[in-house]
This record gives C-alpha cells, sequence and structure tokens, in this order.
C-alpha cells in the first residue's frame, strides 16, 4: 500500500472512531449543534485538508 494511502486511510479512520465515541458519551448530554455538530464537523474539516495535504504533496525522486 501506498504510504499516501495508509495516511489517509487512518486519518479518516480515527476520526471516524473519535467521532463515534464523542457522540456516544456527549451525544445526549449537551447541545446538539454546538457540543456535538460543531467539534465532529472540525474533526472532517481537518481529516479534508489533510486529505489534500497528503494527495498534493510531491515526492522526492528516486535517483538510480
Amino acid at each position: 500500500m501506498d504510504f499516501k494511502a495508509a495516511i489517509i486511510i487512518s486519518c479518516w479512520f480515527t476520526v471516524a472512531i473519535i467521532s463515534s465515541v464523542y457522540m456516544l458519551v456527549f451525544g445526549t448530554e449537551v447541545d446538539i449543534m454546538f457540543g456535538v455538530f460543531v467539534p465532529i464537523g472540525m474533526l472532517i474539516l481537518v481529516a479534508v485538508i489533510v486529505t489534500f495535504m497528503v494527495l498534493s504533496s510531491s515526492e522526492p525522486k528516486k535517483e538510480g
């Protein structure tokens, strides 16, 4: 597997786990808009930014 794909998959997998646990723990205790949707939306935004940064980064060329 390409290292870029591994970084992207692990980033989204981590966001899914953190979001699920966050919703299970805080879903009924805090305001749904600012307590759940905004933090999870920020996590997704960071994951999208990381995805595009990793995809647009250039690899060093191998001399050989």
